[in-house]
């Protein structure tokens, strides 16, 4: 199956072209025997069409649903690659990343261990 299908990417989807031309975030849950994209609220100052922050509270509480599997953001009229900011956070926080770009419905993924910076 590709990722695309999966129901917590077309909900990832729908949020990044709600939040446009801002980047999206949220974070992919496992609740029960189900996985969800849990919407989070970009908190970033500035730049928000060029960087997230996830508001701390949404990710508590995404937290309190169920295991976070990985972090979920998308580049808004940019380039479908992982930033060094992103690579560095994916490691720091050791879950995988994952970027989403809703007009071609593509999605890529970086696990911390792919992480040589």
């Amino acid at each position: 199956m590709l990722m695309k299908n999966l129901k917590w990417a077309k909900d990832a989807f729908i949020h990044a072209e709600q939040v446009y031309p801002e980047e999206c975030c949220g974070l992919i849950i496992r609740e029960e025997n189900e996985v969800i994209y849990w919407k989070c609220k970009n908190i970033s100052k500035a730049y928000k069409e060029k960087s997230f922050v996830i508001d701390p509270i949404d990710y508590a509480r995404g937290e309190d649903k169920g295991e976070v599997l990985g972090i979920v953001h998308s580049h808004p009229d940019g380039e479908l690659a992982f930033s060094h900011t992103d690579r560095m956070a994916c490691k720091y926080l050791d879950l995988p990343f994952y970027l989403v770009e809703p007009k071609s419905e593509s999605i890529i993924v970086i696990y911390p261990s792919e992480i040589n910076d």
